[in-house]
């Protein structure tokens, strides 16, 4: 019922049903107080449980992943798009492969991330792990001892990544690589001696063939070796109240590997 349609309604009850039309007037001012008191209510409940358990409360995700997608597309979509799946050109994480370069998915790992951030300027951001430039002279200026690498050597480190991921065959080149992977290049102390990497710390699976920068080419890794990678994320700590961001993480944990959730709505 339109505006107009309603007013001429109520109108009409006015002439009929005089009592009956102070009613519903009293009624629909009261809904938005209602409507007020409802949401309150809905958010407290979402705030006072553990957060990695409301994913086993269907009505109160029913409620909080549709406000968590608005607030996504407001705050997050910039960067990470509107499907959620990143841009690799950039080093944007993809949230709806449940590849997590954080932690394992958890709705509280995720909220962490979005308080907090990645590098960000903030006391409790997550900042343990960045990709030294192994082509500079120091390629991680707070690890004085880390030693540059050839342009022969980081072609062998790749090459090696190629061989665990199965791409490419074992070769000279991938021996080599392993060597200076697990001993002078220091790449275990992140990713692993089995190169699958520390979701602790940030440092990505290496064996799983996907890739936060690029799609995983020859040269794609060569250049993330050789000049390296420390994307930030901002914290939305005291930007956003705790609802919101709770209700954020509690969509992306809500999408991840459920790509149907947000299919047509596009990029």
């Amino acid at each position: 019922m339109t505006l107009d349609g309603l007013g001429a309604w109520l109108t009409s009850l006015v002439r009929r049903r005089p009592r009956a039309a102070v009613a519903v007037v009293l009624l629909i001012l009261a809904l938005p107080a209602s409507a007020a008191a409802w949401n309150a209510s809905r958010t407290a409940q979402i705030l006072s449980l553990d957060p990695d358990l409301l994913p086993e409360q269907p009505a109160l995700m029913a409620y909080a992943a549709p406000r968590g997608r608005r607030s996504f597309d407001r705050h997050c979509a910039g960067c990470h798009g509107r499907d959620a799946r990143g841009n690799s050109s950039l080093g944007v994480p993809n949230l709806v492969d449940t590849d997590w370069l954080y932690g394992s998915g958890k709705v509280g790992e995720i909220e962490t991330v979005i308080l907090y951030g990645i590098r960000a300027p903030h006391p409790k951001t997550w900042k343990l792990a960045e990709m030294p430039a192994y082509a500079h002279a120091r390629p991680y200026p707070r690890e004085p001892a880390l030693q540059p690498l050839s342009p022969g050597d980081i072609r062998d480190v790749a090459a090696f990544l190629l061989s665990v991921e199965g791409r490419a065959p074992a070769s000279d080149a991938s021996r080599r690589g392993s060597a200076i992977f697990a001993g002078r290049g220091g790449c275990y102390d992140c990713h692993g001696a089995d190169a699958h990497g520390d979701p602790g710390v940030g440092a990505p699976n290496l064996a799983d063939n996907i890739w936060l920068y690029g799609a995983g080419s020859l040269d794609e890794i060569f250049a993330s070796i050789a000049y390296g990678h420390a994307g930030v994320c901002p914290a939305w700590a005291g930007r956003l109240p705790p609802a919101e961001i709770r209700e954020i993480a509690l969509y992306v944990h809500s999408i991840a590997d459920r790509p149907a959730l947000i299919k047509g709505r596009g990029a």
